[in-house]
């Protein structure tokens, strides 16, 4: 491989942010969202501490199980497509260069904890007087002021304290964490927002940039739909519904059912409950097992908008979940479908892997890891564009793999330079 010119990250001359430049200071909080940038085209410089490199590195789990800085599947994930340059921020010379590369730069992304960024020169005022033009873009856990502003957080307290885990669980167990990474997902998301509607106000703005102010609570809290305005409105607090649906802040029918292979979404029980409850007891008869659900009566009262009694909702739930138990989720989802019933099968993340349709629509992406002689699958675009599209953009970087590519052709470093930056682990 070439120092000079690694075979990473891929052009992208297609991409909405071509011509951008990135640099990207972020922990796990915000990794994502320098991703999302690159894979829209802009020059994503992920920068990292000499020798060992980002301490996310070594986040598992790790490729065959093997921990090491170059092994870890987070860092696969969340640095995809990037570049990577060495530099130590607690000296005065790699504070220079930090200037020298915010210079050349559109985007600076950290993560410090409120105060923390001054004496590394990525707090607004180190960045705009490095680059009025610079946007730089914090994300934090609860955000740059505020009483929980120094608080000490990971994503299972930004779902905690955003509301996502009130909203999960049910009432034996009380609210759960969903198991990936929402609030850094959300955080990461929002993040990349801001970036680009700060990139365009600069431009109706005189060039002048930005201090985008993320905060992982409000990225959760923004994302509870209408949660918070049902105390307002209702006075009610949504919670976990368990496997019955969440109606507007009141416990509705189930919705979730267990099949001989796994689970299915079944919305109003499965259509037995509401204006179309015919399709599903129809069904039920054919099958010999309506248990009198198929009688006038029944059917009447299944179809009528006057609620059931308790002990009634509960015989219809228990008639379906058996019809459900004995037959596998995608045969009983396609026939309910073709019903018109709205059914869907719970996938496991190997079905998500697996699935038809997302392969039908070339979600899944193969990037090879050309430095270990492998490929793997990665998710795909996260939405398309027609004309300016997404394009995963190769592996993750090693640890300073592209030293020579940006401090040498991006700022002029000539090799006795990098030398002697390197011997005083500047770089």
């Amino acid at each position: 491989m070439n120092p000079e010119s690694p075979t990473i990250p891929l052009e992208h001359p297609a991409g909405p942010l071509t011509g951008y430049r990135v640099l990207d200071f972020a922990d796990q909080k915000g990794q994502l969202c320098a991703r999302i940038l690159g894979e829209l085209g802009a020059d994503v410089i992920k920068v990292e501490p000499p020798r060992d490199g980002d301490p996310t590195r070594q986040n598992g789990p790790f490729f065959k199980g093997e921990a090491g800085p170059d092994t870890s599947l987070f860092w696969w994930t969340m640095n995809a497509g990037k570049r990577s340059v060495s530099l130590q921020l607690k000296l005065e010379a790699g504070r220079d260069i930090l200037r020298r590369l915010i210079a050349v730069s559109d985007i600076v992304i950290e993560t410090n904890m409120p105060g923390d960024a001054a004496p590394l020169g990525l707090d607004y005022e180190s960045v705009s007087a490095a680059n009025p033009s610079a946007i730089l873009v914090s994300i934090t856990n609860f955000g740059q002021a505020g009483p929980y502003a120094k608080w000490q957080a990971t994503d299972i307290i930004g779902q905690a304290m955003g509301g996502l885990m009130h909203l999960n669980g049910d009432d034996e167990h009380g609210p759960v964490r969903v198991t990936a990474p929402q609030a850094y997902a959300q955080v990461n998301f929002q993040a990349a927002v801001g970036a680009m509607v700060a990139l365009y106000a600069r431009g109706v703005n005189d060039g002048i940039g930005q201090h985008v102010d993320v905060s992982m609570q409000e990225a959760v809290a923004n994302a509870m739909d209408n949660n918070q305005q049902m105390w307002d409105i209702r006075r009610i607090n949504a919670s976990g519904p368990g496997l019955h649906r969440n109606a507007n802040g009141v416990k509705g029918p189930r919705y979730l059912f267990e099949t001989a292979d796994g689970w299915l979404v079944a919305l109003q029980t499965g259509g037995l409950i509401g204006a179309s409850a015919n399709l599903t007891i129809d069904w039920l008869a054919e099958a010999g097992e309506a248990r009198g659900l198929d009688s006038p009566e029944w059917r009447a009262r299944l179809t009528s908008p006057q609620p059931l009694p308790p002990d009634d909702v509960r015989f219809v739930e228990e008639t379906l979940a058996a019809f459900l138990r004995t037959r596998k989720k995608e045969a009983l989802v396609e026939e309910a479908q073709r019903r018109g019933a709205g059914w869907a099968p719970v996938f496991s993340p190997r079905e998500i892997v697996d699935s038809k349709h997302l392969a039908a629509r070339d979600y899944w992406i193969r990037v090879i890891h050309e430095d270990i002689g492998e490929s793997f699958i990665y998710p795909g675009a996260p939405f398309k564009l027609s004309e300016t599209p997404w394009k995963q953009r190769g592996r993750a970087p090693h640890i300073g793999e592209h030293n020579i590519q940006v401090y040498g052709s991006l700022l002029g470093l000539d090799q006795a330079e990098l030398r002697r930056l390197k011997l005083k682990m500047v770089v």
